[in-house]
């Protein structure tokens, strides 16, 4: 009865001293993305105000963000930039995740000659970073003649070592029997991957896809290295348009930010569960 009890107590006030540090740290994140939405709802001013509740709220700043590109070129508005966004990470996100699970479920799977060596060279990749390869990259990229292109975006990123572990890491955790049992059936080693693999992979495929989503939404020094058509430059990238040499529209500029940030918000919170559930799956077993 006593050991119950004091294990109750224990678990009472570790639970405290959980949120006594979560609640400040938490506090401490969202305070940013409050004052970015707050300004963007407040009348438009040169000078940066920190108050998290306007004084007077306006949807004005998302009007006039959203039309301020026509200063530089009457056929673009942020529309433009969003729809550009957009198009790359889709045309990222969704091959990748073919790309990477195919990766993965061949190293996880099959038995063939230098899979070790294969996997760690795609762990490799993670080690280098990217302004290593940006020089090398843009050079290939400019020889090709992909410079103020989709492709030029896109075609460098569809594939990840990061992605690669994950999926290989779930599906080794899948017992070899139920593999076994399919290809008795008759089952060809794409019908297994297609049929039985993937559906069983979906948190770590809504993990990565948030992964891959909000990388490909959030690029920018690629962005700005090869682009410099401003019918293709990208949100994140065009945003730096609102800064001005002397002076900035900060409500103006929060209510840009505010545009660029709800797409992967929304994501994120629509694959919360699975998202949680495919960290745990794909990184933790193995």
């Amino acid at each position: 009865m006593n050991r119950g009890r004091r294990r109750r107590n224990r678990d009472v006030v570790s639970k405290i001293v959980m949120y006594v540090i979560l609640i400040p740290g938490a506090i401490a994140m969202i305070t940013p993305l409050l004052w970015m939405i707050s300004t963007s709802l407040a009348p438009d001013s040169v000078i940066v105000s920190y108050r998290l509740i306007p004084s007077r709220i306006t949807f004005a700043n998302y009007v006039k963000a959203w039309e301020f590109p026509r200063v530089f070129d009457e056929a673009v508005s942020m529309g433009t930039f969003f729809k550009n966004s957009l198009i790359v990470t889709i045309l990222i996100t969704a091959p990748a995740l073919i790309i990477d699970s195919l990766a993965g479920y061949i190293l996880a799977r099959r038995r063939i000659p230098g899979v070790n060596l294969l996997f760690y060279l795609a762990l490799a990749t993670l080690m280098i970073p990217f302004y290593v390869i940006a020089i090398p990259l843009f050079l290939i990229v400019r020889r090709l003649g992909w410079l103020d292109t989709y492709q030029g975006l896109i075609v460098p990123f569809l594939a990840s070592g990061f992605g690669v572990f994950m999926f290989k890491q779930f599906f080794q955790t899948i017992p070899q029997d139920l593999e076994d049992a399919a290809r008795v059936d008759g089952c060809s080693a794409l019908r297994i991957y297609a049929s039985i693999m993937l559906p069983l992979a979906k948190p770590v495929i809504a993990t990565m896809a948030i992964f891959k989503a909000m990388w490909s939404w959030n690029m920018f020094f690629w962005p700005l290295l090869i682009i410099n058509d401003i019918r293709v430059k990208t949100l994140p990238v065009a945003l730096t348009m609102f800064r001005g040499l002397n002076v900035t529209q900060w409500g103006m500029l929060c209510a840009g930010m505010t545009i660029a940030t709800l797409p992967i918000l929304i994501l994120y919170l629509s694959m919360q569960n699975m998202f949680e559930k495919g960290i745990v799956m794909g990184a933790l077993k193995g």
